[in-house]
């Protein structure tokens, strides 16, 4: 090989050396993984979610995957999590379908240097690092002032003969961002001539949902309301209302209806009439937001070796009411207005 030839060789190769360094101190975090793990994958609320991590993904350059049980399950969401330590990821963000469960895996993760945050529902006393997602026993609390209009139900009359019966449907017992919806739903009816109703939990399932639903209005026929706590809930009343409507057992308008979420169907039994409002969380802003700030910590850790914590380590993405006008601006993007 000639002197030139040489000359070539070596400057290719400090090129190619410049190259990677150059391109490394661009992209610090392209070599970064992150995972969102909902407590399912298989109902649309969670689609604006995913839409928001993917968009904060591509923005910062990383990989990020949405992965979780196809049905909410929790040791199936526990071995998911463990995979994902075990893969070396650099994030993991979790709505836990048990908020005790969660805690041994998320300290584990924590252990070896993964941040970990939570999204959508919180689990408070484990080390996660930050609850991003809606202030639920608020949102509970904004459903009690909207079914109380509804009904039109009076302060100071908690004693009275003329009592309007609601019943409350939850998920599954024990999920935190349900319970806290209920607790706050409850608190804010007290002092009002309303009567609740024993809690039904439809175990996450539509068909459940519906069926929970019905021996609602076969066992109370003078029930008055649905404060319904999940997704699930109430698309499982509306179906419920409408057979009995049909079968001449209720009136129209008779049963009111305080869902939860802008899934499609929710959406369309509020233009139907059936469901008179439901609360829109801002799911999107979970998904970027936890993205967004898995990213930093991971980057913290990769400086410092340790992770600072928020004084503050929750991040409310707010909740709003919707009626059958604002239906058209919800169906434009999941989980977001325009």
């Amino acid at each position: 090989m000639n002197k030139t030839m040489v000359r070539i060789v070596g400057l290719l190769v400090a090129l190619a050396v410049v190259a990677v360094i150059v391109l490394t101190a661009r992209k610090p975090s392209s070599l970064l993984r992150f995972a969102l793990v909902p407590k399912s994958v298989g109902h649309p609320y969670w689609e604006g979610v995913k839409a928001g991590m993917e968009a904060a993904a591509r923005e910062a350059g990383v990989r990020a995957r949405f992965h979780g049980p196809s049905a909410a399950n929790i040791d199936e969401q526990i071995r998911i999590i463990e995979d994902f330590i075990t893969q070396g990821y650099a994030g993991i963000g979790i709505s836990p379908n048990d908020p005790n469960a969660v805690k041994d895996v998320i300290k584990r993760a924590m252990d070896k240097g993964i941040a970990v945050v939570t999204f959508d529902s919180d689990s408070p006393d484990s080390d996660r690092l930050l609850y991003i997602g809606t202030d639920n026993r608020q949102a509970g609390a904004r459903g009690a002032q909207e079914m109380i209009k509804l009904l039109g139900a009076k302060k100071g009359e908690e004693d009275s003969e003329f009592l309007f019966l609601v019943q409350i449907i939850g998920g599954n017992p024990g999920v935190w961002n349900l319970t806290e919806r209920i607790e706050g739903f409850k608190e804010a009816v007290k002092g009002y001539n309303i009567k609740l109703c024993d809690v039904l939990f439809n175990e996450e399932n539509p068909n459940k949902s519906l069926e929970v639903a019905e021996n609602a209005l076969t066992a109370h026929p003078d029930l008055r309301g649905f404060f319904c706590s999940n997704a699930f809930g109430g698309p499982g009343a509306a179906g419920a209302i409408k057979g009995a409507i049909q079968q001449r057992r209720i009136k129209a308008g008779q049963v009111h209806v305080v869902a939860f979420d802008t899934t499609e169907d929710i959406l369309n039994y509020i233009q139907e009439g059936v469901i008179d409002c439901t609360l829109a969380q801002q799911t999107r802003a979970m998904g970027e937001l936890s993205l967004e700030r898995l990213i930093g910590f991971a980057k913290e850790f990769q400086r410092t070796h340790k992770f600072t914590r928020p004084a503050n380590p929750i991040i409310d993405t707010g909740v709003e009411v919707v009626f059958p006008r604002d239906v058209p601006a919800y169906r434009t993007l999941p989980g977001k207005k325009k």
